[in-house]
């Protein structure tokens, strides 16, 4: 499952989102909570470590964009929100996973929850392969499995 937040200013695209979340992909996305403004959604970040975060374009007076530049290391993925069409190329210049126009069609977010899905899942098996590959190595006198803890 998928740790989810939004960001976003307008009350009426939250609901419609939680709703979405909530009727097509309660299985793949766990929404753990809404910001409505830039800095409350960097404190989200912080302190929920989200996978993925769903993000407005227009924050109020800020942008999507003001609040990646602030993330040194950005460790989730994000799917632009938005009703502005203009920004997509911006957009995956970030390296957002998708880039959805509202109002939020059903498939559309499904699509993209499913990119997410596919990354995490290639991501494991890559691993995996990597280790088991180099533990049949003959060269390996000692045989040491590290794992991350964070």
């Amino acid at each position: 499952m998928i740790r989810a937040i939004i960001i976003e200013d307008e009350q009426h695209c939250i609901n419609r989102l939680t709703e979405l979340t909530g009727k097509f992909l309660q299985k793949e996305v766990q929404l753990l909570q809404s910001f409505t403004s830039v800095e409350a959604g960097l404190k989200g970040i912080v302190q929920l470590q989200p996978e993925l975060v769903f993000l407005d374009i227009q924050i109020q007076d800020q942008t999507g964009f003001d609040l990646l530049k602030q993330i040194p290391s950005r460790n989730f993925e994000v799917i632009f929100t938005t009703a502005y069409h203009q920004y997509a190329i911006q957009a995956f210049k970030v390296s957002a996973i998708d880039y959805l126009l509202k109002p939020i069609d059903v498939a559309d977010l499904q699509h993209a929850v499913q990119k997410i899905m596919q990354k995490k899942s290639d991501t494991t098996e890559q691993r995996l392969s990597v280790l088991l590959h180099n533990l049949t190595q003959e060269h390996y006198a000692t045989r040491r499995i590290s794992i991350p803890t964070t």
